[in-house]
């Protein structure tokens, strides 16, 4: 039923427990693929002589996460992939748990749960059952809800639209979850908390910093970018790109070599968000003063959030 893709890059430390913690799920029916990313801590021998043939092992030169991702989606056998980072891992009762909501859901293409940030909260709460997201786009601003271990997508999907965009090197897996919600239509969801998001690798690419036109930001606006065969999904992605837009460009204003880019960028939102808009006028000296510490850049994105879920909110 799933096929479970593990991209691994220098994760020697942690991979054994995001293996083991497949290996001890309550439903059975799944194949494991471990793509090796050119590691060189030594990660992919500590797989293959503690798993052996219970795991597929791919070895491939160093191409980034997209692309190992990819790699292990070519090689996937079952409907449905599950993707786990190898520094996390699952509650044993998450893939039982899916396949609960996928039944309960089966039109669904997309479907995920949410995440603890400590061994603690990690469980399985009754109260919080599986429920279908039929205004995806309106909630993503607030909260975009899928997280890359946490979700499962259908295979079709990647039969029928290009895989994870290894030009990205942040927001390639968002850059997937909304495609796919554009493509199958509804999300199914539940706020139990089955996987644990690990922050303990300090050197994550989440703490790295890239030029804008590596950011899923600068991708969402392209004319050529998914569409949905649902018009009112059409109109609330529209509104949620330019939207998107707007929060996420604040981390590349500290960076000049972007500030072109990020001009384009606010040209091509339009007007329609006057009170957005006024966080990035004028370009951009007071802006990078404010992002030095940590309070102006609180200060920006607490304003940013107002304005989104206060003044904006459909």
């Amino acid at each position: 039923m799933f096929s479970i893709i593990i991209p691994l890059y220098n994760k020697a430390q942690y991979i054994q427990r995001a293996i083991d913690s497949v290996l001890y799920q309550n439903f059975q029916e799944y194949e494991v693929i471990v793509v090796n990313d050119g590691s060189t801590d030594g990660g992919e021998q500590k797989v293959a002589s503690e798993y052996g043939d219970r795991i597929r092992l791919i070895n491939q030169a160093n191409q980034g996460v997209s692309q190992a991702r990819n790699s292990g989606i070519a090689e996937a056998n079952y409907e449905y992939l599950a993707f786990l980072d190898a520094d996390d891992y699952w509650h044993p009762n998450y893939l039982d748990h899916i396949r609960i909501g996928l039944e309960k859901f089966p039109g669904t293409g997309i479907i995920g749960s949410s995440y603890a940030i400590t061994h603690e909260e990690l469980g399985l709460e009754d109260s919080k059952g599986w429920f279908e997201i039929n205004d995806y786009f309106k909630r993503a601003i607030v909260n975009t809800l899928f997280f890359t271990s946490a979700t499962v997508v259908k295979k079709s999907f990647f039969l029928h639209n290009s895989g994870f965009d290894k030009n990205l090197a942040r927001g390639e897996d968002l850059d997937v979850w909304f495609r796919a919600v554009l493509f199958f239509g509804n999300p199914a969801y539940t706020f139990s908390k089955l996987v644990y998001y690990s922050s303990e690798d300090e050197t994550q690419a989440t703490n790295r910093q890239f030029p804008v036109e590596r950011a899923l930001v600068s991708k969402i606006l392209g004319d050529d970018y998914a569409t949905s065969q649902s018009s009112q999904m059409n109109n609330d992605f529209e509104a949620f790109r330019h939207q998107y837009v707007y929060f996420n460009l604040l981390p590349y204003i500290r960076d000049t070599q972007n500030d072109i880019k990020i001009k384009s960028l606010l040209k091509n939102t339009g007007s329609s968000y006057f009170f957005l808009r006024l966080v990035y006028f004028p370009y951009f000296g007071f802006h990078r003063f404010l992002m030095k510490s940590a309070f102006g850049k609180n200060l920006i994105r607490n304003y940013l959030k107002f304005c989104l879920r206060y003044i904006y909110s459909r």
